[in-house]
C-alpha cells in the first residue's frame, strides 16, 4: 500500500506505527457495510488521542452495531450515556455506566486523572462551557449541520458547568486562564433556559458578553427539548416496534403526542410564572404579583400557540412520559438517541442551527 507524502510516494511500512494502524482500521471500515456488525479489540493502541475520537465517531456513522473493547479515556468520552459497559474480572457480568460516578470510577481504572484534564485547560485555545451531560448532544446537532465544526475541534475544551445558577463561574474563567496559566482563550457558554422569561435570559446574555465571553441561552426549555421532533421520533418508534415485530402508526404517535403535551402543559406554566415571580422580585420591579403572573401566562401561551409545547416543558419529562405510554401499549421504548439517529438537518430548529452557526463564526473570528 503506498500514500503520497509532501508530494513523494512512500510505502505504508515505512510510516509510524500509528498511521499504519489507522490505514489498516480504515480500510476494513471500507470493506463493511451499513447493515454489518464492527467488532474491534483495542484500536486505540497506536493511535493519536483525536484518531480515537474519530475513529469511534467513524465507526457509529459506518456499522449498525459496534463492539468496542478498549482501555482509552478519550473514546470513552465520545461515547453516549449507556453506551459503555465496564468489563472486570471479579464481575460476573458486564456493568453499564450510565451515571457520573460510574464514569469517574472507569476513568480512575483506565488510569485518566484529573492531572490529565489539568493540562488539556493550561493548553486550551477555546473553550465551551456547557450544562451537564449535553455534549455528545451539542455535537450530534452539529455534525449535521457543520461536520467540522468547533464541538469536535480536538482544539476545543468543553468545560462542563453547572446550571444557569453558575454563571458568576463562567464570568471569572478569562481572569482565572490569566492568572493561572497566562493565556486568554476565547470562551463561549450555552445554558438552558429553564423555565425563565425571555427579559431574564437576554439580561444574563448580555451580562456575560459585557465580560468578554459569547453567552447564548437556549429559548427552549433544555437541550433534549430540540430532539423532540415528530419524523424522527416516528422513525424510532417505528424502527424499535419492528425488532420486536410490533406495528405502530403514525396516528398513534401523534395522539401520544398530543396527550403528553396536555398533561406537561399545567407544571410548565405554574413553573414559568414561579422563575417569572422571583426574577421581577430579584430586580425589585413596582408591578404587583398578578400583574407578574399574567404576563408570564402570556408569554407562555404566546410560545406555546407558535412553537408548540416542545418550547416551554421539560425535554427530560417528555421523554420519560412518552416511553412510559410507549411501554405501556407496546412494550417498547425508545432512547433520546435513538432518535437522535434518525434526525434529518431538516429536523433541525432553525434557532438552535443560528446559535451553532454563531458559536463557530465567534472562534473562527481572528
Amino acid at each position: 500500500m503506498v500514500y503520497v507524502e509532501n508530494g513523494h510516494p512512500r510505502e505504508i511500512y515505512l510510516s509510524g506505527f500509528g498511521f499504519q494502524a489507522w490505514m489498516q482500521i480504515m480500510t476494513h471500515f471500507l470493506r463493511g457495510s451499513g447493515g454489518d456488525i464492527l467488532v474491534l479489540d483495542e484500536p486505540d493502541v497506536y493511535l493519536h488521542a483525536d484518531l480515537q475520537r474519530k475513529l469511534y465517531s467513524i465507526a457509529k456513522k459506518r456499522f449498525s452495531q459496534i463492539f468496542l473493547a478498549t482501555h482509552s479515556a478519550e473514546i470513552m468520552k465520545e461515547a453516549n450515556s449507556g453506551d459503555v459497559v465496564l468489563v472486570r474480572s471479579e464481575f460476573q457480568t458486564g456493568k453499564r455506566i450510565t451515571t457520573e460516578e460510574g464514569y469517574r470510577s472507569a476513568h480512575a481504572l483506565l488510569g485518566s486523572s484529573e492531572n490529565a484534564d489539568f493540562a488539556r485547560l493550561s493548553r486550551a485555545k477555546r473553550i465551551i462551557a456547557f450544562e451537564g451531560n449535553d455534549r455528545s448532544i451539542y455535537r450530534r446537532f452539529e455534525q449535521m449541520l457543520i461536520p467540522d465544526g468547533i464541538f469536535s475541534d480536538p482544539d476545543t475544551m468543553l468545560l462542563k458547568i453547572g446550571g444557569y445558577e453558575q454563571w458568576p463561574r463562567v464570568g471569572n474563567l478569562p481572569w482565572a486562564f490569566q492568572e493561572l496559566f497566562g493565556i486568554q482563550p476565547k470562551i463561549a457558554a450555552i445554558f438552558d433556559r429553564d423555565y425563565r422569561c425571555l427579559e431574564e435570559i437576554e439580561g444574563h446574555e448580555q451580562k456575560l458578553r459585557t465580560s468578554g465571553i459569547f453567552c447564548r441561552v437556549l429559548r427552549r426549555k433544555e437541550i433534549e427539548n430540540y430532539v423532540i421532533s415528530r419524523e424522527a421520533i416516528i422513525k424510532a418508534v417505528q424502527k424499535a416496534a419492528r425488532k420486536k415485530e410490533k406495528s405502530i402508526d403514525d396516528a398513534w404517535v401523534d395522539g401520544a403526542l398530543a396527550s403528553i403535551s396536555l398533561e406537561l402543559h399545567d407544571d410548565a406554566l405554574i413553573n414559568v410564572q414561579s422563575f417569572t415571580s422571583k426574577y421581577y422580585q430579584l430586580k425589585r420591579d413596582s408591578r404587583d404579583t398578578k400583574t407578574v403572573l399574567k404576563m408570564a401566562k402570556e408569554e407562555f401561551d404566546r410560545d406555546w400557540v407558535t412553537q408548540g409545547f416542545r418550547y416551554r416543558v421539560s425535554g427530560k419529562d417528555f421523554f420519560s412520559s412518552f416511553n412510559r405510554v410507549l411501554d405501556d401499549k407496546f412494550g417498547v421504548s425508545v432512547s433520546l438517541f435513538q432518535v437522535l439517529d434518525e434526525f434529518h438537518i431538516s429536523d433541525l430548529d432553525a434557532e438552535f442551527c443560528e446559535m451553532l452557526l454563531e458559536v463557530n463564526h465567534y472562534f473562527s473570528e481572528g
